[in-house]
């Protein structure tokens, strides 16, 4: 599991809302990926991931800065929600027992 910034994740795991999994999605702006990170801090980084996770409401990680979640609630509607653990399938279950 990626423990770095939500934003530069290499990869994102996608899941219904019945918790199964549907795919995983690569980042082209993650880390290892040869990019330059700063690609969407500031005004821009919500809606790049935004565009990459376009069929997600439901952001669910361990970091996250509080301008980018507070923006993606804001501006575009997503829930963030952060949890303390490595393991992304007990984050899941947290967040759908919840």
């Amino acid at each position: 599991m990626w423990k770095g910034h939500f934003g530069i994740s290499p990869i994102y795991k996608i899941y219904n809302r019945e918790g199964e999994f549907i795919e995983e999605r690569e980042n082209p702006h993650g880390a290892g990926n040869g990019q330059n990170h700063d690609y969407g801090h500031g005004e821009d980084q919500p809606k790049v991931i935004k565009e990459l996770l376009f069929d997600c409401s439901t952001f669910i990680g361990i970091r996250m800065g509080e301008e980018s979640k507070l923006k993606l609630a804001k501006k575009l509607g997503i829930e963030t929600v952060l949890y303390k653990t490595d393991d992304p399938i007990e984050a899941l279950n947290t967040y759908l027992e919840k």
